[in-house]
């Protein structure tokens, strides 16, 4: 998954515009990557709530990568209830979106169901996104793993928020969520802020995580 586009669109203020978007995700996507994450960094509803304001809109963004996504790889955004709400999600179904990567802390793990829900309703693919993974035991994370999977998640995200995991941290909350929920599909989002980013991605493959 590439998410330059989204989580890359801090390092300048937000503003991808909606001809980036076209422009990039049509170049990424033939570049052969399979999903393609846009829109404001913060996720959907951040403009409107005061987050920093887009270059684009929400629906622009949405309507800018179903244009230039090739017919091999999928598009989607992230959202965060409680900023994100049901129609701003609703709104992307219009764009025939691929997936959409949920994210809430562990402790707020109920926000996502409605989210989660809707989302599989229109056979959207759902990624829960554990922000701050390692603000809870490896134990807790394995726990709100499996009721996300009751909620209809397609795929855990174990998420380094800060990029401050090394990679014996990591591969303690891999294998806890994996030996409690065997046939959970993991993802792992890491940041780079340790210079443990690559390391940490090469853990996560070695142990099985597939996203």
């Amino acid at each position: 998954m590439d998410c330059t586009l989204r989580d890359g669109s801090y390092s300048i203020d937000f503003q991808f515009n909606k001809k980036d978007t076209k422009t990039l995700v049509n170049k990424i996507s033939k570049a052969g990557i399979s999903l393609v994450e846009v829109g404001h960094g913060i996720g959907l509803g951040a403009s409107k709530k005061g987050f920093g304001i887009a270059a684009s809109t929400d629906e622009d963004y949405c309507k800018s990568a179903a244009e230039g996504i090739s017919k091999t790889s999928n598009w989607g955004v992230f959202c965060i209830p409680g900023i994100a709400s049901l129609d701003d999600l609703r709104m992307t179904f219009d764009y025939d979106i691929d997936f959409v990567r949920i994210g809430t802390n562990i402790k707020d793990l109920e926000s996502s169901k409605e989210f989660i829900q809707l989302a599989k309703k229109k056979n959207v693919k759902v990624f829960a996104n554990f922000m701050k993974s390692y603000s809870e035991t490896p134990k807790k994370l394995a726990s709100a793993a499996k009721k996300s999977c009751d909620y209809g998640s397609d795929v855990v995200y174990i998420v380094d928020s800060s990029g401050g995991m090394y990679p014996d941290q990591l591969e303690k909350y891999i294998k806890e969520v994996q030996n409690e929920n065997p046939d959970i599909d993991l993802g792992f989002h890491g940041h780079n802020n340790l210079g443990m980013g690559m390391a940490n991605s090469l853990i996560s493959i070695k142990n099985g995580v597939k996203y």
